[in-house]
């Protein structure tokens, strides 16, 4: 017989088949409290991967949404421009905001974001308003406010338990969404942003899915938006050093090539040396491990035999891990 984990495990299935490679950062990304989390998503070097109980989880969102919409209309309100994605100028088709609408009302006009929340969020949501409670979904209104001209958003909460709904007007904050923009644009130019805590055990920390990269000991996933060889290009394309700067084909992006080597700064381990098309890290033990094309290794010194690899053979694998192994070899 069927178990509900059978059901979780057909959605996460279908979920990464139809999986699309993450390489925009969208409006609801960019308003997170750590700015090396919105650069680590950016570069896609973490797997964002959710359980089938989550998925659908999400799916019930998206269902909620369509609820509102009509309850919205329902009420005298058009609802206009769902899903529509605007990109931010300057941002070469990186960064921008996919709306869930524009709201209009006798003749006044609303970026319209809708979400849900458990009992004791919405509570929060009723009591402070969405900028106190819910701050990155403040940012990434104010964001899509920038991108949309508008001055207002509508920001709709739907209680999961109960189905009440918190309405709430929010008013542009231009010195907020100018910021945001700026950093988007710094990202997309290849700034690692900056840890919100260097604590290991900070809270936020705790429940983010950048963590086992950015301040554990995973080394990241490797495909051409890790590379050190590969910068954001203009028409949201991605261009490789390696072949004269030349865009990199689409269906070649989530792999990857035999001259991969990983951005340092997406490595949470410090540089001890470079060569040319090498990095080397410096681990807690004192193990040293070479990152490098197979075909450029560098000469090895006379200090202790340190472990060369390719990216490929590091990819979401601890340092700890590839010492061990090497050194059993």
């Amino acid at each position: 017989m069927i178990t509900a984990k059978d059901i979780y495990a057909a959605v996460q299935r279908r979920e990464e088949a139809s999986r699309h490679f993450r390489r925009w950062l969208g409006a609801s990304v960019i308003g997170h409290p750590c700015t090396r989390h919105v650069a680590l998503s950016f570069r896609s070097a973490f797997d964002p991967a959710f359980s089938g109980k989550i998925l659908r989880v999400f799916e019930n969102g998206l269902k909620a949404e369509d609820r509102i919409v009509a309850d919205l209309d329902a009420a005298g309100m058009k609802i206009h421009s769902r899903q529509m994605m605007i990109d931010l100028d300057g941002g070469n088709g990186h960064a921008g905001a996919t709306l869930d609408g524009v709201a209009e009302e006798d003749g006044q006009f609303y970026l319209l974001e809708m979400k849900t929340a458990n009992a004791k969020s919405w509570a929060e949501l009723a009591r402070d308003g969405v900028q106190k409670a819910k701050p990155q979904h403040y940012a990434q209104m104010q964001f899509g406010m920038l991108l949309t001209q508008l001055d207002n958003a509508l920001y709709v909460a739907e209680n999961k338990d109960t189905n009440e709904l918190h309405i709430e007007r929010v008013a542009f904050h231009k010195p907020l969404a100018d910021r945001l923009a700026e950093l988007a644009l710094r990202i997309i130019a290849d700034a690692p942003g900056e840890r919100c805590n260097e604590r290991p055990d900070w809270w936020e920390c705790k429940m983010c899915a950048a963590a086992p990269v950015c301040k554990g000991a995973t080394f990241p996933q490797c495909h051409c938006l890790t590379c050190c060889h590969a910068t954001a290009a203009p028409g949201a394309t991605w261009a490789c050093a390696k072949n004269e700067n030349k865009p990199i084909p689409e269906e070649a992006l989530c792999d990857g090539c035999t001259h991969h080597v990983f951005l340092p700064w997406i490595v949470n381990l410090p540089v001890v040396q470079y060569g040319d098309h090498c990095v080397c890290y410096g681990t807690p033990t004192g193990a040293r491990i070479w990152n490098c094309p197979e075909k450029e290794i560098p000469p090895v010194d006379d200090g202790p035999v340190p472990v060369i690899l390719p990216s490929a053979d590091l990819e979401n694998r601890t340092w700890g891990e590839v010492v061990a192994q090497e050194k059993a070899k």
